[in-house]
C-alpha cells in the first residue's frame, strides 16, 4: 500500500508537485493520468524514493521511505522509469539486476534470484533471448526485458511509467493480464499511462492529475461520469455494457 500526505517535491527551485494527498491499495492497480508536464513521471520518481520530496510523507506498506537506504526502498517498491539507459549487457543478466537489492557484497546470485529471473522472463514470453545483447533488441522486446527487470524484483509494490511504450496492441493485452495476475496477488500496482481507454479497461482506481496536483481519485465508471476527461483533454469517452464488460471507445 502507498500513502502520500501533502507531499511536494521538484527539481531545484522549481516545485513540480504541490500538496499530494494519494492512496494506492494492495490487490488494486491504480492508474495516474494526465496531460504531458503535470507532474506524473515526477511523482512516480518522488514515490520510489530517487527524487527526495520538499514535504511531506510517503509511507509504503506503512513505512516512511525518508531515510530508508536505497535498498531498503527498492525491497518496498519496484520502479520502471520512462527514460531507460541502454546497457551493454545480456538480457538475462538485465533482469538479474532485479535481484540487487537482496545481494550482499561481492554480490553472488543464489538459487532463488535465478529463479526469479527466470520466472519473470517466462511471464514477459523472452526466455528464449536470456543470452542476446539488450542493445540489438528491438525497442518493444527491449520494454519487455525492463519489465521483467521490475518483476524479478519482487517487491510488494510495483510503480510503472508508461510501461506499455515500444509495446504492440497484443503484447499490450498481455501486459494487462500480468498486472492483473499481480495485484491478485496482492501486490499494489501504480501505472502511470496515456492511453486513456487501456487505463479505464485495466484499472480499480484512476487519479487524475493537472498542474501538479492530483484533482480526482476514483473509480474508472466515476471519473468517466464526472465528465472530467472532457474537460482535462476536449474529447469525448463513452463506455459500451457488453458480455465481457464495459468496454470504452472515443466518440469522433
Amino acid at each position: 500500500m502507498v500513502e502520500i500526505r501533502n507531499l511536494s517535491a521538484g527539481y531545484g527551485k522549481e516545485e513540480i508537485l504541490h500538496e499530494i494527498h494519494f492512496t494506492a491499495k494492495n490487490g488494486r492497480i491504480t492508474t495516474i493520468i494526465g496531460k504531458n508536464g503535470c507532474g506524473k513521471s515526477t511523482l512516480l520518481k518522488t514515490i520510489s524514493g530517487i527524487l527526495p520530496a520538499s514535504g511531506g510523507e510517503i509511507l509504503i506498506n506503512g513505512k516512511q521511505i525518508t531515510g530508508l537506504t536505497p535498498t531498503n526502498r527498492a525491497k518496498l517498491a519496484a520502479y520502471l522509469s520512462q527514460g531507460k539507459n541502454t546497457p551493454d549487457i545480456t538480457a538475462g543478466r538485465m533482469i538479474l539486476h532485479g535481484r540487487f537489492p537482496y545481494l550482499s557484497y561481492p554480490r553472488k546470485y543464489k538459487k532463488y534470484d535465478y529463479e526469479a529471473a527466470e520466472a519473470a522472463m517466462a511471464k514477459m514470453g523472452i526466455s528464449a533471448l536470456s543470452d542476446k545483447p539488450v542493445a540489438e533488441l528491438s525497442g518493444g522486446t527491449r520494454q519487455k526485458v525492463y519489465i521483467a527487470m521490475a518483476l524479478a524484483q519482487c517487491s510488494p509494490v510495483i510503480l510503472m511509467d508508461e510501461p506499455t511504450s515500444y509495446l504492440d496492441i497484443g503484447q499490450q493485452m498481455k501486459f494487462g493480464r500480468i498486472v492483473k495476475e499481480l495485484a491478485g496477488n496482492g501486490k499494489t500496482v501504480v501505472l502511470v499511462l496515456h492511453d486513456l481507454l487501456f487505463a479505464l479497461k485495466l484499472s480499480d482506481c484512476i487519479c487524475v492529475m493537472e498542474n501538479g496536483k492530483i484533482t480526482m481519485q476514483d473509480s474508472p465508471e466515476r471519473i468517466l461520469n464526472s465528465g472530467i476527461i472532457k474537460t482535462l483533454y476536449g474529447i469525448e469517452v463513452k463506455a459500451l455494457d457488453t458480455p465481457e464488460g464495459k468496454q470504452y471507445y472515443y466518440e469522433m
